[in-house]
């Protein structure tokens, strides 16, 4: 991703991910987990909503922080402060995330509470 970034701008990389949406949009029985930029690109969340459910893991700039584990692998946040670069971030596509068929609070539910709900959601399937 980051050598794509670089070399090709993420013009680029938005059009090889809704690609890649188009393909997956119509394989059923799956999770597809795309990056937090994919909810900008709104023919790729119209697709995707057709064929499943959009759920949003939600957590906040600091606790994604804490769970990269190589922020120099991530285009959008190298060389500068993940927490600041992930916070400007997140304002700017809160309102996309908040659009989503489930919102579910990362750091209020365990990991096993989260999965079971994501299975729980996904079993309710249009």
């Amino acid at each position: 991703m980051r050598e794509i970034f670089r070399l090709r701008g993420e013009d680029y990389f938005r059009s090889m991910e809704f690609a890649l949406t188009q393909e997956l949009s119509g394989t059923g029985g799956m999770v597809l987990s795309p990056g937090g930029g994919w909810i900008t690109q709104k023919k790729s969340v119209e697709l995707l909503r057709l064929a499943g459910r959009i759920i949003y893991l939600r957590a906040s700039p600091e606790a994604v922080a804490r769970r990269l584990r190589r922020v120099e692998t991530r285009p959008l946040l190298a060389g500068r402060d993940p927490v600041v670069a992930l916070r400007e971030l997140y304002e700017k596509r809160r309102a996309l995330y908040e659009t989503a068929d489930a919102v579910l609070d990362t750091e209020r539910l365990a990991r096993q509470q989260l999965i079971a709900k994501v299975v729980e959601l996904g079993s309710t399937i249009k």
